[in-house]
């Protein structure tokens, strides 16, 4: 009986937790709780790579993990996400310089996106100011909402062995694009969204993520 109300309390209680976590954010200082969010889950994010690729689900990784044993999920963006601080109007510039916040920070597409949402944190400071709080409110808007998803597309990749380091090292060594290219993505690249190999854009992105992935073998070659 006492272990059937414990396993009810926790029920209860991870209920409670998932009722909060979905609560109305209050506009007025929706960035700060937007960090708050970040913070708090930035576990989710290291904890497993993030799949974009309908052709890829965990099950499949594991699959291939199994398989070859060493396995990579890269990534080529194209395009990159559009979020609501890329569009500020000049007015909110200009607001947001009047509270001394760090436009050039928010703007930098350079970053990540918690690092360019960080200045916004400070609005929150501006609550109970009397002459400044409706242009915090107002600014308020701005929570790294995405506007335009990124055009992007996953692969995975297998480590290669001895044999495909030698095949492969010597041409990348000699400059011999086209047929190291050729050769790398047929023989490393084993699931993902292989049609887009077709574009480009989206191969020669491939190839450049493979030429880094067998620069150690090239380091370690050179100190020989």
């Amino acid at each position: 009986m006492k272990t059937k109300i414990i396993f009810g309390l926790i029920a209860l209680f991870a209920t409670i937790l998932t009722v909060q976590a979905i609560e109305p954010v209050h506009v007025e200082f929706a960035a700060e709780r937007v960090s708050q969010l970040m913070h708090d889950n930035a576990y989710v994010a290291m904890a497993a790579p993030i799949i974009v690729s309908a052709n890829i689900t965990p099950e499949l990784i594991e699959e291939l993990k199994l398989k070859y044993k060493r396995i990579k999920l890269i990534t080529v963006v194209v395009e990159p996400a559009v979020y609501d601080i890329d569009e500020l109007t000049s007015k909110d510039r200009a607001n947001l310089r009047i509270l001394g916040i760090d436009v050039e920070i928010i703007e930098n597409t350079e970053l990540e996106l918690k690092d360019r949402l960080k200045p916004l944190e400070q609005l929150a400071d501006f609550r109970d100011d009397k002459d400044k709080s409706k242009i915090a409110v107002e600014l308020s808007k701005y929570t790294g909402k995405e506007i335009e998803k990124a055009e992007q597309y996953q692969f995975i990749v297998k480590r290669p062995d001895r044999g495909l380091i030698k095949m492969l090292l010597p041409l990348a060594e000699k400059g011999k694009v086209d047929e190291f290219s050729e050769k790398a993505v047929k023989n490393l690249v084993i699931k993902g969204d292989l049609e887009m190999l077709e574009d480009g854009i989206v191969f020669m992105g491939v190839v450049a993520q493979l030429r880094r992935m067998i620069s150690p073998a090239r380091s370690f070659l050179s100190k020989a």
